[in-house]
């Protein structure tokens, strides 16, 4: 090569390196934008969906309270009124009112277990009533005769449902079901619940300090495919309490029909006060009546909405459908 060209050759050589140092030097730098956008990408849709469930708990923890408050209500107005006619009864109309309960199609168990969720918010209830439904002595005492029956009757607390045990359940479905159903718990739970709302450990800061740009964009979809999973998660504990959402509407419904129907029942024996008469058939279509809507009350009152699992209770769907069959085939 002549002598000359020499420094021509070396030019072009260090003129091909440069470029080639600047076209890896701008995809280093590209890739590390991209990595920061997908990285703030995910953090946003992470955050929304965290924002997504807050929401939807807060929501269904506030309808739950309404639910709650309703159902107390309605115990303590129209099973108090019912408790208190049969109460004013005389012993012979009060024990043939018992032995008739179950040609009603309502057992004694059933008066059991709405006795005991009228004391649950407050009402009380004679001795000598209390016998009746226990075959107890006359000298056993109400409330503690009745908190023994309805632990043996398999009855539910009508405060079984709290806002803790609700926040419970979904913990519970977090955690793959409860631990006697073969899942983690409400300890695993809590620890999904934690690791969905917190998020990826990996910030989009480390991507831009990781210094190489294609390093950093292959961290960035990790981190991304890491949030779809989480936010999927998230997805799935909405969808079940806005399923519970539903139920609780569900719920209140038909309890509303019901409560409406049954207090009419029970003014229309009100009516009858000091002048009941088992051997009049107007009389024991009314006494029937009255009692057949206040056990479908009951009923719905203590049905739970999360089953062992954790998941919505599927036989609520069942009981829902029963009660307004009731409603439809008893004349208002």
């Amino acid at each position: 090569m002549p002598l000359p060209l020499i420094p021509i050759a070396i030019g072009a050589a260090i003129a091909s390196a440069l470029g080639i140092g600047a076209k890896k030097g701008y995809d280093g730098v590209q890739a590390i934008k991209d990595a920061k956008q997908i990285g703030e990408d995910a953090e946003r849709q992470h955050r929304t969906a965290v924002q997504r469930l807050d929401g939807t708990r807060e929501r269904l923890g506030q309808r739950f309270e309404r639910y709650d408050e309703y159902r107390r209500s309605v115990v303590s107005k129209t099973f108090g009124r019912l408790i208190q006619f049969l109460e004013r009864l005389d012993q012979k109309a009060r024990i043939e009112a018992f032995e008739s309960l179950g040609s009603i199609g309502v057992s004694r168990d059933s008066v059991r277990q709405f006795t005991a969720q009228y004391i649950e918010v407050g009402g009380t209830v004679s001795g000598a009533f209390t016998a009746m439904l226990t075959g107890a002595g006359s000298s056993a005492l109400a409330t503690g005769a009745v908190t023994t029956f309805a632990t043996t009757a398999g009855g539910t607390a009508i405060s079984g449902l709290s806002g803790a045990a609700l926040n419970s359940a979904l913990l519970a479905w977090l955690g793959g079901g409860s631990i006697a159903a073969g899942g983690w718990g409400m300890a695993a739970g809590t620890v999904v619940l934690g690791g969905i709302a917190v998020g990826p450990a990996v910030l989009v800061g480390g991507f831009v300090l990781a210094h190489q740009g294609e390093k950093a964009k292959t961290k960035a979809v990790e981190y991304a495919g890491e949030v779809d999973r989480k936010v999927a998660q998230i997805d799935a504990a909405v969808a079940l309490l806005s399923q519970a959402e539903c139920r609780i509407e569900e719920l209140s419904d038909v309890i509303a029909q019901l409560d409406e129907r049954a207090t009419g029942a029970i003014e229309r024996l009100w009516s009858l006060d000091g002048a009941f008469d088992f051997s009049n058939d107007d009389h024991i279509r009314r006494f029937a009546t009255a009692m057949q809507l206040t056990k479908a009350l009951s009923e719905l009152m203590r049905v739970e909405i999360f089953n062992d699992e954790g998941g919505v209770n599927q036989q609520t769907e069942q009981l829902i459908a029963q009660q307004w069959r009731l409603l439809s085939e008893i004349a208002p």
